[in-house]
């Protein structure tokens, strides 16, 4: 079942629906120990960790396990379908970059449709009944995955000086891009007021402060 993997990664669509036409079974397969980042995951986890989104809408019309999770375990750190596509959403949305140019400091890190391929594919996993209330292994919610991501991509929020302010400006297209994450995610029933096991909090209480409480809380 090695080699269906490596036919995702590469991004070979043809190869991987030939070989789901032959045999369905590889949609459920699960890779080997090696290489130790894809140990035990599914083939619909590595298509979302690469962006080939056109192979995971493949494999969910095959069957896929749209809540696949490699173990429930805290070590290592494991994560179910889900928060694979909100990882991919997330970063593949509109955030500024420095460029270091005084006349242009900021330029887009993603295209809008780069950023819309991404967001669909987040919604067909959801649509093929994925759990928004599944946790990853350390016990964080697909709100609180959402949130990591983008602390990840929005201007920085300095605790030990609230007063300091992030030079990199928030800018209409990733508000726009992450908006839609988090409303997809909470239309499902996630819950920002839900006290997340590790923080000792809810969302909102923890991150109140942060740029993403706007879309915590919208």
């Amino acid at each position: 079942m090695k080699v269906v993997f490596e036919e995702i990664i590469a991004g070979d669509v043809d190869a991987v629906r030939e070989r789901v036409a032959k045999d369905a079974r590889v949609v459920g397969a699960v890779a080997g120990a090696a290489p130790k980042k894809y140990a035990a995951q599914s083939p619909l986890q590595v298509a979302y960790r690469h962006g080939e989104f056109e192979i995971a809408a493949l494999l969910l019309t095959h069957g896929a396990d749209p809540n696949y999770i490699e173990h429930p375990d805290r070590e290592p750190w494991a994560m179910p379908v889900l928060h694979h596509a909100i990882k991919a959403a997330v970063s593949r949305s509109r955030w500024l970059r420095p460029t270091w140019r005084e006349e242009e400091p900021w330029q887009l890190r993603n295209t809008a449709d780069r950023a819309d391929a991404a967001h669909a594919a987040l919604l067909v996993l959801l649509e093929a009944g994925a759990d928004v209330h599944a946790l990853d292994s350390y016990g964080n919610s697909s709100l609180g995955r959402a949130a990591l991501d983008a602390r990840d991509v929005l201007p920085r929020y300095r605790h030990n000086d609230p007063d300091w302010v992030d030079p990199k400006p928030l800018n209409p297209e990733l508000v726009e891009d992450l908006t839609r994450v988090f409303r997809a995610l909470k239309a499902r029933g996630a819950d920002p007021h839900r006290s997340e096991r590790d923080l000792g909090a809810s969302l909102l209480e923890f991150y109140g402060a942060e740029p993403v409480a706007r879309f915590l809380d919208a």
